[in-house]
């Protein structure tokens, strides 16, 4: 048993909010192996967390109710070879009036109380409306939307059916869309993972392994699950100049990615030396500050469709071309 305990003479607040500090007290009991009791104490770090996700859960159910998240996008830079462009999507919350703030506030309390799975569908279902009602779909049509998916979403088994609809309701292309899983969460619900993989590449869609070189088994699973994307987990980037061992695990996970026919994400590239460092080390592409800072996913829908690669398909089929003929190729 995990029993949770307040000093009440201590605590100066009414019996409701004593009950729900009790709670966050014997939930931290549970965490820490059960069979114990916990004391609530505002010095204790794992209490405070769960203290301020009791206190965040309302408010996000109501955001999510009240569409109070926004998206923004990080490129996805190609090392040495030409490619459509790259970005993944982040959920950003205007919290107490603070816009643009990091997932690292909510997400803590959307896991601990079941809500991933419902943010995880506001997540689909504004991009793909986004991307859906762009001005530039020629160009967005050459490039990929990685959209990151818990295991919460991975558990649930209509999760794949929402995200069936919503493509063909919003016609946007499959193969423009990539969904992102840790590594942690796949070998956890290695079998759910395994059916949510296959059917998502079926259904044209790709998928990277995020986060890869932290889980519990890393490598023995991907005999039996092919991704398109290894994502190599941050602590192995950053200090990639100075730790012999960073460098051994990124050289490892490039030589795999090679046999299995994944390409090779970087995650956290901060400078430009490492940059140049994992471009000579065969790194696929690249993504941090150094590259690019996320910005609203609206803006960067805009910038596409105003970049010059961008050509009016009307104005395309008005040209004239006297004595000669108009080619055209690669557009799908």
């Amino acid at each position: 048993a995990s029993a949770g305990v307040v000093d009440t003479s201590a605590a100066q607040r009414g019996p409701d909010d004593r009950l729900i500090l009790a709670e966050v007290a014997s939930r931290g009991a549970k965490d820490r192996g059960g069979n114990q009791i916990a004391l609530f104490q505002d010095i204790d770090s794992s209490i405070i967390q769960r203290r301020s996700d009791v206190d965040k859960v309302g408010f996000l159910q109501m955001a999510l109710i009240e569409n109070r998240f926004t998206l923004h996008a990080q490129r996805i830079h190609p090392i040495g070879a030409t490619s459509g462009q790259k970005f993944e999507l982040l959920a950003r919350l205007d919290w107490d009036g603070a816009t643009d703030t990091s997932p690292a506030n909510f997400l803590s309390a959307a896991e601990r109380y079941q809500l991933m799975a419902a943010f995880d569908r506001w997540v689909i279902n504004a991009a793909l409306t986004q991307i859906a009602n762009a001005d530039s779909p020629l160009e967005i049509g050459l490039c990929m939307f990685s959209i990151n998916i818990s295991a919460q979403s991975i558990q649930d088994s209509t999760f794949v059916e929402f995200i069936e609809s919503r493509i063909a309701e919003t016609g946007v292309a499959p193969d423009t869309l990539c969904f992102e899983l840790t590594e942690t969460s796949l070998v956890r619900h290695l079998n759910r993972a395994q059916k949510f993989v296959h059917r998502i590449q079926r259904l044209g869609c790709h998928v990277a392994l995020d986060d890869f070189g932290t889980g519990y088994s890393s490598f023995a699973y991907l005999k039996s699950l092919p991704v398109n994307y290894l994502k190599i987990d941050g602590v192995f980037v950053r200090d990639i100049l100075e730790n012999s061992l960073s460098k051994a695990v990124v050289s490892s996970v490039i030589q795999i990615a090679d046999v299995i026919g994944a390409q090779t994400v970087a995650e956290h590239v901060e400078t430009p030396m490492v940059q140049t460092y994992l471009q000579d080390a065969g790194i696929h592409f690249v993504q941090g500050f150094a590259i690019h800072r996320p910005q609203p996913f609206k803006s960067v829908l805009d910038e596409l469709h105003r970049s010059p690669n961008v050509v009016d398909f009307d104005e395309l089929l008005d040209l004239r071309v006297p004595g000669g003929t108009l080619k055209m190729q690669g557009l799908g």
